[in-house]
C-alpha cells in the first residue's frame, strides 16, 4: 500500500534491527532485538513495517491464533505521529484479518492509547487482560525458546 510515499508491508529480515530500535524506544524492553529474532517467523504473516523513503517509522506485531488477530506492539516514530502511520498499520492489519476469517481483532494496548484504538472502532471488551510475567533463568535470548 502507498499514501503519500508510506508504503506498507510484511517485514522482511533487514528490518529486525530497525524494529527493535523503535520498539526498545517506546520502552517494550531493551532485549527486543532477541526476541524478534526468534519470533519472526510466526509473526510475519500478520505483522507490518511502515516505510518512508528508506526509512523505517512504524511497526505493528500481530499473531492469528485461528479465531482472533492479536495485535501486541504498535510503536511509531515521534516525528511521523499525527500523519495517520498507526491508523494504516491498523487498517492493513484488519484487511489482513478479514482475508484470513478471523472473528475479530484484539489490540493490547497501553492505557494512554485507548482513545486511539477506540477511534477506530474498538470496543472495551467484558473481559480482563491477565499477564503473569515469566523470566528466563539467566534472561538470555537463547532461553527464550
Amino acid at each position: 500500500m502507498v499514501q503519500n510515499e508510506l508504503f506498507l508491508r510484511s517485514p522482511i529480515d533487514a528490518d529486525l534491527p530497525d524494529m527493535a530500535a523503535l520498539l526498545t524506544a517506546e520502552e517494550f524492553g531493551d532485549d527486543s532485538a532477541d526476541r524478534l529474532r526468534i519470533a519472526i517467523d510466526e509473526l510475519r504473516p500478520f505483522s507490518l513495517v511502515a516505510t518512508r523513503g528508506n526509512r523505517l517509522v512504524g511497526v505493528l506485531l500481530a499473531t492469528f491464533n485461528g479465531w482472533h488477530v492479536f495485535a501486541s506492539h504498535l510503536a511509531v516514530t515521534p516525528s511521523m505521529r499525527g500523519q495517520g502511520v498507526g491508523r494504516l498499520l491498523i487498517a492493513e492489519l484488519v484487511r489482513r484479518a478479514t482475508n484470513a476469517g478471523a472473528k475479530g481483532l484484539i489490540a493490547d494496548a497501553r492505557l494512554s492509547a485507548v482513545a486511539f484504538f477506540q477511534k477506530l472502532d474498538f470496543r472495551l471488551p467484558g473481559a480482563v487482560f491477565l499477564i503473569k510475567d515469566v523470566r528466563p533463568l539467566n534472561n538470555q535470548a537463547d532461553n527464550i525458546r
